[in-house]
């Protein structure tokens, strides 16, 4: 495996203004995903599966999710979930408690909200989800569809 910078997904190079604004060649062999939404995991929490609703239709919209990046996404979501339930138990002791000998300790749980949001951070740069990520994506508006269109969309069909 060579040295250098890792490819970028063509998709990301598109939405960033293609090759002119990247100075990358076009990479024409690179399989093309289909943008679909993937089954959420049963193994997620409630927490991680409204995460995984409401960051999914973001994806979606702009084309940003296939099959192929469910795991990052799962990680995604279950760090979220993790973070989210951490960052309760905080305050409940605060950041530093006084043990039985009397010995000030950091609180455990702070320990876990870092870790946790490391996790969801590294995954959220991959996915788009942070504002760096998304700052260079480009996406075109969606034009307002015909009547006919939204009729075809509605049964499922097909214009021309």
């Amino acid at each position: 495996m060579g040295k250098g910078r890792k490819p970028i997904p063509s998709k990301i190079v598109q939405l960033t203004g293609g090759v002119l604004r990247t100075h990358r060649p076009p990479r024409d062999q690179e399989p093309p995903p289909r943008e679909k939404m993937p089954a959420c995991p049963e193994h997620l929490d409630e927490a991680a599966r409204k995460e995984w609703k409401r960051a999914g239709k973001i994806l979606q919209d702009v084309g940003l999710m296939t099959d192929l990046d469910m795991a990052v996404f799962a990680g995604y979501c279950d760090a979220y979930s993790q973070w989210a339930k951490a960052t309760v138990e905080v305050p409940k002791k605060g950041p530093v408690w006084i043990d039985k000998e009397g010995v000030p300790r950091l609180n455990p749980w702070l320990r876990v909200v870092r870790e946790t949001y490391d996790r969801m951070m590294k995954a959220a740069v991959l996915l788009g989800l942070s504002p760096s990520s998304r700052a260079s994506l480009k996406v075109e508006k969606s034009k307002p569809k015909s009547k006919a269109q939204r009729f075809a969309d509605r049964k499922g069909g097909l214009t021309k």
